[in-house]
């Protein structure tokens, strides 16, 4: 038996994969959720985070919850019963700022585990190609489909 630190990572055969936690939340400003939400997972998995549920978890209620949101501003919209005085892009730009806030919450939930990682020798992969491979992409991924809905929780910003 082995004397661990709770909060220490354990090791996996992905931590060669393993990116700064900010990363993510920068995929997600320029490339959108299709790209941040399954790379926090990712991330959480490949640094053997002690928090990977908790943070597998927020990845699939923002999922879950933007996809809510968007339905409802939706229905509202085709009802007809925003508010008068509130546009529809004013109606989304709520749902990318939930979009936004989750991100920067996982990023500060995985930052206290990779501070830990980091520390003890973990390998951090730089990623700039990968966001930009991503933001080139993000067209392509949000054209998949015409659905409102899908555009709104794919993309990180108003279409």
């Amino acid at each position: 038996m082995t004397y661990q630190i709770a909060d220490e990572p354990v090791e996996t055969s992905l931590r060669a994969y393993v990116v700064r936690p900010n990363v993510p939340l920068l995929a997600m400003m320029m490339c959108g959720a299709w790209l941040a939400w399954p790379w926090f997972a990712f991330n959480a998995v490949a640094m053997g985070s002690p928090t990977r549920r908790k943070e597998i978890a927020l990845c699939v209620a923002a999922v879950f919850g933007t996809g809510v949101l968007g339905a409802l501003v939706i229905a509202l919209d085709g009802v007809g019963l925003l508010p008068e005085g509130i546009p529809l892009r004013l109606a989304l730009l709520a749902i990318v700022a939930f979009k936004m806030s989750f991100a920067y919450y996982l990023s500060t939930v995985q930052s206290r585990t990779f501070h830990v990682y980091e520390y003890y020798g973990g390998p951090v992969r730089p990623a700039g190609r990968l966001i930009m491979a991503g933001s080139f992409m993000t067209g392509l991924v949000i054209g998949l489909s015409d659905h409102p809905l899908w555009h709104i929780i794919v993309s990180g910003r108003l279409w």
